[in-house]
Protein backbone atom coordinates (compact mmCIF):
# COMPACT_ATOMS: atom_id res chain seq x y z
CA UNK A 1 0.00 0.00 0.00
CA UNK A 2 1.60 3.57 -0.94
CA UNK A 3 0.93 6.47 1.51
CA UNK A 4 0.72 9.99 0.88
CA UNK A 5 0.67 12.65 3.35
CA UNK A 6 -0.50 16.09 2.56
CA UNK A 7 -0.23 19.45 4.35
CA UNK A 8 -2.92 21.80 3.17
CA UNK A 9 -4.55 24.83 4.50
CA UNK A 10 -6.76 27.71 3.93
CA UNK A 11 -8.35 30.98 5.52
CA UNK A 12 -11.29 32.30 6.46
CA UNK A 13 -11.07 36.06 6.90
CA UNK A 14 -14.42 37.88 8.71
CA UNK A 15 -14.42 41.18 8.30
CA UNK A 16 -16.64 43.11 10.95
CA UNK A 17 -17.76 47.02 10.53
CA UNK A 18 -18.83 48.03 14.16
CA UNK A 19 -20.44 50.60 13.06
CA UNK A 20 -23.20 48.78 11.00
CA UNK A 21 -22.34 45.41 12.41
CA UNK A 22 -22.47 44.19 8.46
CA UNK A 23 -19.97 41.45 8.59
CA UNK A 24 -18.55 40.01 5.26
CA UNK A 25 -16.26 36.57 5.33
CA UNK A 26 -13.86 35.65 2.56
CA UNK A 27 -11.74 32.13 2.23
CA UNK A 28 -8.10 32.21 0.76
CA UNK A 29 -6.10 29.59 0.09
CA UNK A 30 -2.53 29.02 2.39
CA UNK A 31 0.56 28.78 0.90
CA UNK A 32 2.92 26.73 2.91
CA UNK A 33 6.97 28.22 3.09
CA UNK A 34 9.92 25.80 2.29
CA UNK A 35 11.32 26.90 5.73
CA UNK A 36 8.74 25.39 7.23
CA UNK A 37 8.24 22.07 5.24
CA UNK A 38 11.90 21.09 5.82
CA UNK A 39 11.20 21.83 10.17
CA UNK A 40 8.56 19.73 9.98
CA UNK A 41 10.89 16.93 8.57
CA UNK A 42 12.73 17.50 11.70
CA UNK A 43 10.21 16.01 13.87
CA UNK A 44 10.77 12.65 12.39
CA UNK A 45 14.04 13.39 12.09
CA UNK A 46 14.29 13.67 16.47
CA UNK A 47 16.05 16.93 15.89
CA UNK A 48 12.75 19.49 15.78
CA UNK A 49 12.99 22.86 16.68
CA UNK A 50 10.03 24.70 17.92
CA UNK A 51 7.74 25.63 14.94
CA UNK A 52 4.55 26.84 17.22
CA UNK A 53 2.58 29.57 15.57
CA UNK A 54 2.87 32.79 17.45
CA UNK A 55 2.21 35.57 15.32
CA UNK A 56 0.01 36.85 12.43
CA UNK A 57 1.90 40.19 10.54
CA UNK A 58 0.22 42.19 7.66
CA UNK A 59 2.21 43.85 5.68
CA UNK A 60 2.31 46.66 2.52
CA UNK A 61 4.64 44.46 -0.03
CA UNK A 62 2.80 43.24 -3.32
CA UNK A 63 5.82 41.03 -4.69
CA UNK A 64 4.44 37.73 -6.13
CA UNK A 65 4.03 35.09 -2.88
CA UNK A 66 7.66 32.06 -3.41
CA UNK A 67 8.01 29.15 -1.46
CA UNK A 68 11.52 30.54 -0.75
CA UNK A 69 9.96 33.39 1.30
CA UNK A 70 11.33 33.84 4.70
CA UNK A 71 9.75 37.38 5.66
CA UNK A 72 7.25 39.56 4.22
CA UNK A 73 8.22 42.51 1.93
CA UNK A 74 6.75 45.18 4.06
CA UNK A 75 5.94 43.90 7.69
CA UNK A 76 3.56 46.72 9.17
CA UNK A 77 1.77 45.22 11.98
CA UNK A 78 2.03 41.86 14.06
CA UNK A 79 -0.37 40.45 16.60
CA UNK A 80 -0.05 37.25 19.14
CA UNK A 81 -2.33 33.95 18.29
CA UNK A 82 -5.72 34.86 20.23
CA UNK A 83 -6.61 31.04 20.19
CA UNK A 84 -5.22 27.96 18.95
CA UNK A 85 -7.16 24.86 18.54
CA UNK A 86 -7.26 21.18 17.55
CA UNK A 87 -9.84 21.17 16.33
CA UNK A 88 -9.59 17.17 14.62
CA UNK A 89 -7.40 13.98 13.75
CA UNK A 90 -4.48 16.28 12.34
CA UNK A 91 -6.12 19.67 12.31
CA UNK A 92 -5.72 22.94 14.00
CA UNK A 93 -7.52 26.24 14.08
CA UNK A 94 -5.81 29.29 14.93
CA UNK A 95 -7.48 32.27 15.35
CA UNK A 96 -5.98 36.29 14.90
CA UNK A 97 -7.95 39.06 15.85
CA UNK A 98 -7.32 42.43 14.81
CA UNK A 99 -9.27 45.16 16.43
CA UNK A 100 -10.57 48.08 14.54
CA UNK A 101 -7.87 50.73 15.83
CA UNK A 102 -5.27 48.40 14.84
CA UNK A 103 -3.29 48.74 11.74
CA UNK A 104 -5.35 50.97 9.98
CA UNK A 105 -3.99 51.00 7.00
CA UNK A 106 -3.89 49.92 2.84
CA UNK A 107 -3.14 45.90 3.80
CA UNK A 108 -1.76 43.80 1.04
CA UNK A 109 0.29 40.59 2.35
CA UNK A 110 -0.40 38.29 5.59
CA UNK A 111 2.07 36.22 6.87
CA UNK A 112 2.31 33.69 9.85
CA UNK A 113 5.20 33.45 12.17
CA UNK A 114 6.30 30.73 14.54
CA UNK A 115 9.00 29.32 16.46
CA UNK A 116 11.33 30.34 19.15
CA UNK A 117 12.74 33.33 17.63
CA UNK A 118 9.28 34.90 16.88
CA UNK A 119 8.77 37.93 18.95
CA UNK A 120 6.48 41.14 18.49
CA UNK A 121 9.47 43.16 16.53
CA UNK A 122 9.03 42.31 12.87
CA UNK A 123 10.41 39.66 10.73
CA UNK A 124 11.32 38.23 13.71
CA UNK A 125 10.69 34.02 14.17
CA UNK A 126 9.71 31.59 11.00
CA UNK A 127 7.51 32.67 8.11
CA UNK A 128 5.34 29.48 8.02
CA UNK A 129 2.97 30.84 5.41
CA UNK A 130 2.68 34.06 3.37
CA UNK A 131 -0.29 34.97 0.87
CA UNK A 132 -1.31 38.29 -0.96
CA UNK A 133 -5.03 39.85 0.45
CA UNK A 134 -5.86 42.86 -0.17
CA UNK A 135 -7.76 45.26 1.98
CA UNK A 136 -8.06 49.20 2.85
CA UNK A 137 -8.83 48.60 6.31
CA UNK A 138 -10.62 51.24 8.29
CA UNK A 139 -10.78 52.70 12.00
CA UNK A 140 -14.34 51.20 11.89
CA UNK A 141 -13.52 47.64 10.96
CA UNK A 142 -12.23 44.21 13.40
CA UNK A 143 -10.46 41.38 11.63
CA UNK A 144 -10.37 38.21 12.62
CA UNK A 145 -8.38 36.00 10.76
CA UNK A 146 -8.87 32.42 11.10
CA UNK A 147 -6.01 29.87 9.62
CA UNK A 148 -7.32 26.04 9.43
CA UNK A 149 -4.31 23.91 8.90
CA UNK A 150 -4.66 19.84 7.89
CA UNK A 151 -2.06 17.43 7.77
CA UNK A 152 -3.86 14.71 6.56
CA UNK A 153 -3.16 10.92 4.25
CA UNK A 154 -3.22 12.19 0.30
Amino acid sequence: MIEQSTHMGFWQIKVIDKNTQKETTETVKNRIMNNTLDELLKVLQGSATNLQIKYLALGTGSTAVTDSDTTLDTEVFRTPVTTSTKTGTGQLTTLFVVQDSEAVASITEIGIFGGSSATASADSGTLISRILWSRNKTAAEEIQFTRIDTIGRG
